[in-house]
């Protein structure tokens, strides 16, 4: 992924002396005494609703210790241990044991499919970074919630249990933080902390799983009660477990509350730390969008709450462990989710009824953005810039291109930061004004003279290689620089899909690439449509053959009520930036789809231009793929390149 951060290890080798130190058991004995404090309340409470009962029998005897007292104990205890005893034999295996319980299927790298592949790929690279033996990777199947939970006591019985959501709608660079996230704790010794919280915890928990489970004895998978007389008997046996283990849930979820509850918030911190880029909230912010979040059905959820990424149990639910997606977010990067709630607010302002709802003194408030296009908005350009009929027509190879002679100037102006910044004004300039410079223009006149004397064609791996040499500059000024270049584009009141594409580059270059919102592609639609006819736009789509092309790719995403609503080109401002960076944020198969709608719309004449192969290569940069392989299908397809 070209675009995204890319996982950054530096300084992590420092940890190259861990080794497998760090899954050393951490000292459970708060753990451990916090665990035996839930247990002896449980005990006193459910003793206390029994002396209750005692007392109203018999008033003589106090309702904390009574006459049932030391059998309902002894009997309590014995469960409880019993159910200890159990988890301790069932997890001798270690993380794999869990899997098994909970019906995770061992992912295996000769049988997995591409979610599958990068999945074990990413944990293999995270595995070599720091040193340690590769975990195990499972999937949950049935569970469509984005989570993850790691278990195990020693190196050798350590997993990750991914649900099915998480492979199914995280990209790469989400699924990297997810699973970086998951490596903290396994470097960090929480968890096999976190394994034997697990087994203590159980003594509380297993009431609640067996009435779970005998009432479900009574019901068939299709959710109806049997005909046979047993059934009324499982369920109301069932249920009455059930509502004695809720005791122990309670208390279970209180203690966790109160002793676990922070950890989440040092988590992400000490994740992002630890990858040192912001993948964590990439994930977060899918999981902030994703329709089931991240909830788990399992019977098993409250018992692996704590193991888990995100909240494992429903956002309703009373003392949930971690916190919610939204304070997570706000810990990591406090102006995101006041972006997202604008976002949200201006999505809002477009409903009509809306206003309803607003004094005259808000209606021409404007909803503040880190930095936006200048107003006012250009239309579409409705045809390519280009130098002459050949330049259109016939592109240059890749190495061609870049081994070209380029005049002396040209290469000193690339040398410093200064000249590079000059370097691509005068390319912009050349390309709204063709050969013609505004006399006020702050560009030098002899770079402008070397740039026109060159093959127009060559221009854009020169904008490439500037875009690299401009340095660090302040924040401000990177702004500024920034607005400078957007305004060129937009001079004439028009704006091209390759222009804003390199501005999209610049963006990048400077650290100013907004990180895109994960959406879904109902959202999207509209935005669609208009890169649809931006591409086609860059072939001419005045002609008639071209909008007959526009009608059948439009067939291929949009419904039949959808098509009347899209049947005209339309003649409204539009700001390519919002558009990409919307689409960015769709999923990776909906991100592939628009892509090969993509090259549809370029390759519809059965000829790439130069222009269109630009155009493809950086489409496929700003959605996140590698362009090299696509670049050179292209070339091999196109009968009328330059070799």
């Amino acid at each position: 992924m070209m675009n995204k951060q890319k996982p950054c290890h530096k300084g992590i080798l420092a940890l190259n002396g861990v080794g497998y130190s760090f899954i050393k058991n951490k000292n459970i004995i708060w753990s451990a005494s916090v665990c035996l404090l839930a247990v002896f309340l449980t005990l006193f409470i459910l003793n206390s609703i029994a002396g209750l009962l005692v007392f109203y029998i018999d008033p003589t005897q106090s309702i904390f210790w009574h006459s049932l007292s030391p059998y309902l104990i002894t009997v309590l205890l014995s469960v409880m241990s019993l159910s200890v005893l159990y988890e301790f034999y069932v997890f001798r295996l270690g993380g794999h044991s869990l899997a098994k319980q909970l019906g995770a299927r061992r992912l295996s790298l000769i049988e997995s499919i591409p979610e599958e592949s990068a999945a074990l790929k990413i944990t293999q690279q995270l595995a070599d970074t720091f040193l340690i033996e590769a975990p195990v990777v499972y999937v949950l199947p049935d569970e469509v919630g984005v989570n993850a939970l790691t278990a195990g006591f020693y190196p050798r019985d350590i997993v990750i249990i991914l649900t099915w959501g998480a492979l199914q709608n995280l990209d790469e660079l989400e699924l990297y933080g997810l699973l970086s996230h998951k490596f903290n704790k396994i470097l960090s010794g929480e968890t096999a902390e976190n394994t034997h919280l697990k087994i203590l915890y159980s003594s509380l928990t297993s009431f609640s799983q067996w009435g779970s489970k005998i009432a479900k004895m009574g019901f068939t998978k299709q959710g109806q009660a049997h005909v046979h007389k047993f059934a009324t008997f499982f369920v109301a046996v069932g249920g009455l477990i059930w509502l004695i283990g809720s005791l122990g849930v309670l208390i279970t979820r209180l203690i966790k509350y109160v002793s676990l509850g922070g950890r989440t918030f040092r988590n992400d911190q000490k994740t992002k730390r630890l990858i040192q880029n912001d993948a964590i909230i990439q994930t977060l912010l899918r999981i902030y969008v994703h329709h089931s979040g991240s909830q788990i059905h399992s019977e098993y959820a409250e018992s692996i709450a704590h193991m888990c990424f995100a909240n494992s149990l429903s956002p309703q639910n009373w003392l949930n462990i971690h916190p919610s997606i939204e304070q997570r977010i706000y810990e990591l990067n406090p102006g995101l989710v006041q972006d997202l709630q604008l976002e949200n607010l201006k999505k809002l302002r477009n409903q009509p009824l809306f206003s309803l709802f607003r004094s005259l003194d808000e209606m021409d408030t404007e909803v503040y953005a880190p930095w936006s296009s200048p107003q006012p908005l250009p239309l579409l350009r409705l045809s390519p810039i280009s130098f002459a009929i050949k330049d259109a027509i016939k592109p240059l190879n890749v190495e061609v291109r870049r081994n070209m002679q380029r005049p002396e100037l040209i290469q000193r102006a690339l040398q410093t930061a200064t000249g590079s910044r000059e370097v691509m004004v005068a390319i912009l300039m050349i390309r709204q004004y063709r050969e013609f410079i505004p006399a006020e223009a702050e560009v030098s006149r002899a770079i402008v003279d070397a740039l026109l004397h060159l093959d127009g064609r060559v221009h854009i791996s020169i904008f490439y290689d500037a875009c690299k040499n401009i340095g660090a500059m302040p924040a401000t000024v990177a702004r500024q620089f920034l607005m400078k270049l957007a305004r060129i584009i937009q001079e004439d009141g028009e704006i091209g899909l390759l222009d804003a594409l390199l501005l999209e580059r610049v963006k990048y270059e400077l650290k100013l690439l907004p990180l895109h919102t994960p959406t879904s592609l109902e959202e999207v639609k509209p935005h669609i449509v208009r890169l649809i006819d931006a591409l086609l736009h860059v072939q001419q789509i005045n002609s008639h053959n071209q909008l007959e092309a526009r009608q059948a790719i439009l067939e291929r995403v949009l419904s039949a009520d959808e098509l009347e609503l899209y049947a005209e080109i339309s003649d409204e401002p539009i700001d390519l930036a919002e558009i990409l960076n919307d689409i960015a944020g769709l999923l990776l198969r909906d991100r592939l789809a628009i892509l090969s709608i993509a090259e549809l719309c370029l390759w519809n004449d059965r000829i790439i231009t130069q222009d269109e192969l630009d155009v493809l290569q950086l489409l496929y940069w700003r959605l996140g793929f590698e362009t090299r392989e696509i670049i050179e299908e292209m070339q091999k397809k196109n009968s009328l390149m330059i070799v």
